[in-house]
């Protein structure tokens, strides 16, 4: 993950490798100069709540304190393993938010400010409000924690590919108006927020202010996330956009697809490449 600078504003870009374990990372690139910030994907290999002790996460955050870095948002795995904050099955939802709940302890743990959630997926078998209101309930619980824990809560709209629920701006901010909790916060994904017709402009607009942003590419078709440069989707005025506000957060590389796996450094390097034509430095 990058951090980097243009005059007087100041963004981060991040990234994180799915396909090395947390100390491969480190020990690979967790020394290159300018790297300041990680976003740590919680699932195998790197830390998996439902298997890895205490000790694993304390030895993470010591490793990644001994290279100066932050972790700047935790995302656990929450779109192929089997947990879903909107099941219609009531232990299956409870089982969820427990999930969710160790990680968010997790996220404290790490000392990082925020920890990523979506909506989950609506059972097909039942009314759409149902499941809405299920999430509803399961988010209102885990902001409740989020809140005691002094942590934020990212909700992140996913595709219409990837679930029946949150996919845009307007379900994220009737989801926090019907929570009503300071921390629940809306966050960009560029891939959804194109698919949804959306631009940064419109989530400046919202009330709450922007946590984070997951900065990609796509293919304008599906939840293709590619590098940037990889697909056809205008980010340069989406960076262009996060300057024009002064946005000071972070901003993920959340680069996906077998394309990247056994390479994932030539993505990212190839991605700063396009951001330092905009003035940013690695």
């Amino acid at each position: 993950m990058q951090e980097a600078s243009r005059s007087h504003e100041h963004r981060r870009h991040e990234y994180y490798v799915s396909s090395f374990s947390v100390r491969a990372f480190l020990e690979r690139d967790g020394t290159r100069a300018g790297i300041g910030s990680i976003e740590l994907w919680a699932g195998e290999p790197h830390f998996y709540v439902g298997r890895n002790p205490l000790s694993t996460l304390r030895s993470i955050r010591k490793e990644v304190k001994a290279r100066k870095l932050n972790v700047v948002c935790y995302t656990p795995e929450q779109c192929v393993y089997p947990y879903n904050l909107a099941a219609s099955d009531p232990d299956w939802r409870a089982r969820s938010v427990a999930y969710f709940r160790e990680n968010l302890y997790a996220a404290a743990e790490l000392e990082a400010p925020m920890m990523l959630v979506t909506s989950g997926i609506g059972d097909f078998a039942v009314p759409r409000a149902d499941s809405w209101n299920f999430a509803s309930d399961s988010i209102a619980q885990l902001a409740r924690i989020a809140e005691a824990e002094g942590l934020l809560l990212a909700l992140e709209p996913l595709t219409p590919f990837e679930t029946n629920l949150i996919t845009s701006l307007r379900d994220v901010r009737n989801l926090m108006a019907e929570i009503g909790s300071p921390s629940l916060r809306g966050m960009i994904d560029t891939v959804a927020m194109q698919l949804a017709g959306e631009t940064p402009d419109d989530y400046f607009a919202a009330p709450g202010g922007l946590p984070h942003v997951h900065l990609i590419d796509g293919d304008d078709q599906s939840d293709a996330h590619l590098a940037l440069g990889d697909g056809v989707l205008n980010w340069e005025s989406w960076v262009q956009s996060l300057q024009k506000h002064g946005y000071r957060g972070s901003c993920t590389l959340e680069i996906m697809g077998s394309n990247y796996y056994a390479n994932p450094q030539e993505a990212i390097e190839k991605s700063l490449d396009k951001l330092r034509q905009f003035g940013f430095s690695s």
